[in-house]
């Protein structure tokens, strides 16, 4: 009788076990989705702000029409404009549903737009898994995308968008305070008055050292890293610089004079931060300060 009993106490509990594993497996899918998403609208917008603000399309209409054009017009084939399909825009499965190319003319479409959708909707669930914040996951996505965006104009066109670093700063701000649950405070302030003095003056003294854009972006994103993770912030996004300059260079290409995309690695190495700030913030890490978090 006591393993019968067993067996029928045991039932419900295990019938409640697989309804909160449903739940947890359909969340997650909800959230790869959602990443995956966000991946597929900003790999467009980055491509359409090259179009149309550097590219051929910066010679159409006024800047307003232009805007609308980017964020309005459906998507469609690089090469012959027809429109996609609903079923081909599911994010990753698209992709391979019309084998890497465009189902009317048959030019091969590009392998980013398939990995980074993966790698968003990824990176959206490992950052609930370790923060358990919908609210840090969803800006911290949106954040990644708008420096995305960055990236691809300093890396093809050395420039970076003006109009884009409130976006930066509006949605790292979110992720700073669903990590910390706390405003920014003076010493954050004095990170960025200290990161701004000091790129100014490289700018004026430098005249060719440094871009006007790295000069307004960095102190921002110094900022968003804080005190005392701007040296994180600052040394990765260094560091990433000279390893990539001096692996992809052309052999006998010397460095002296290299025009280097600062605003790309600045970007990457916001990223890293983030990831830094969660790993610290979320999994007790004894970090930069020497004491030690307990979340």
């Amino acid at each position: 009788m006591g393993s019968i009993k067993t067996r029928y106490v045991g039932a419900p509990r295990a019938r409640n076990l697989s309804q909160i594993l449903l739940v947890f497996i359909f969340l997650y899918l909800l959230l790869f989705l959602f990443g995956s998403c966000i991946a597929s609208f900003y790999i467009t917008t980055a491509e359409r702000v090259l179009f149309y603000f550097y590219g051929k399309g910066r010679k159409v209409g006024s800047f307003w029409e232009r805007m609308i054009q980017l964020l309005t017009y459906p998507s469609h084939c690089p090469s012959c404009k027809t429109k996609v399909s609903p079923l081909y825009l599911t994010p990753v499965l698209g992709y391979f549903l019309t084998k890497g190319k465009c189902p009317t003319c048959g030019v091969r479409l590009s392998w980013v737009y398939p990995t980074s959708e993966f790698l968003f909707g990824i990176l959206g669930v490992i950052s609930f898994v370790l923060t358990q914040d919908l609210l840090f996951t969803i800006s911290f996505l949106f954040l990644i995308g708008h420096l995305i965006v960055s990236i691809h104009t300093d890396a093809k066109y050395f420039s970076l968008d003006y109009e884009n670093l409130p976006f930066i700063l509006f949605f790292g701000s979110f992720c700073n305070y669903a990590l910390t649950k706390e405003l920014p405070g003076m010493i954050d302030l004095y990170v960025f008055l200290g990161f701004a003095v000091f790129y100014v003056s490289i700018y004026f003294l430098f005249k060719n050292g440094m871009g006007l854009g790295d000069v307004f972006f960095a102190p921002c994103f110094a900022f968003l890293a804080g005190h005392p993770f701007w040296l994180f912030f600052l040394n990765s996004s260094y560091l990433l610089a000279i390893i990539i300059t001096i692996v992809s260079r052309k052999k006998g290409e010397s460095l002296r004079g290299k025009m280097i995309p600062m605003g790309v690695f600045f970007s990457l190495g916001l990223f890293f931060t983030m990831i830094a700030k969660v790993m610290y913030f979320n999994l007790g890490i004894e970090g930069f300060t020497g004491e030690h978090y307990e979340p």
